[in-house]
């Protein structure tokens, strides 16, 4: 005998917005005989986010132009996982496009829900000991990346020049995972 769970979702729309957003309508039935609920979200491919730390103990930070707060902001390498990718190869470019290093180990920290009420996105944070950086390295066009003592990386966090939300989370899952006990972050 299948018994009906509630709430349920009836229906679900998708709306393409750009090749990297989609708008995401879903119905929900919350009891037996109710109206559904309209509720919306905002989709894209799952997204990665690397905490790095080279031999001599720097972090690779980037700085770009976001345009949905209208400033720059200091993260993580981190971007989108491509078609056909996994989280840990886009994690790996990432580190690579972003910061110029080479992720010599890297242990995965979780997949995490960055906005469960307005996001439905897959969150995959990472932990890398890195190369030192690749002398030719150029950042990409708009990306300025630099590389900071963990002393300096804990005062862009305290002042909140390091604000990006998600990218604390990720700072606090190498903690609490003791990936980095030996780094005194």
């Amino acid at each position: 005998m299948t018994r009906n769970v509630y709430p349920q979702i009836v229906d679900t729309r998708k709306i393409q917005v750009s090749p990297w957003v989609a708008l995401v309508e879903k119905s929900v039935q919350f009891a037996p005989g109710e109206f559904p609920q309209i509720y919306h979200c905002l989709t894209q491919a799952d997204y990665v986010g690397v905490l790095a730390v080279t031999a001599d103990g720097l972090v690779p930070v980037v700085r770009q132009f976001r345009p949905c707060v209208e400033e720059f902001t200091w993260e993580f390498p981190a971007g989108t996982v491509d078609d056909g990718e996994t989280a840990e190869d886009a994690a790996r470019r990432e580190l690579m496009e972003e910061g110029g290093l080479r992720a010599e180990q890297l242990v995965y920290l979780g997949c995490f829900q960055p906005d469960t009420g307005r996001l439905q996105v897959r969150s995959h944070a990472f932990f890398a000991r890195a190369s030192r950086p690749n002398e030719s390295f150029a950042a990409e066009r708009g990306i300025e990346t630099k590389l900071v003592t963990l002393a300096e990386l804990r005062r862009m966090m305290e002042t909140m020049e390091f604000r990006h939300q998600l990218h604390w989370a990720i700072y606090a899952a190498a903690m609490l995972r003791g990936v980095c006990q030996d780094l005194r972050l």
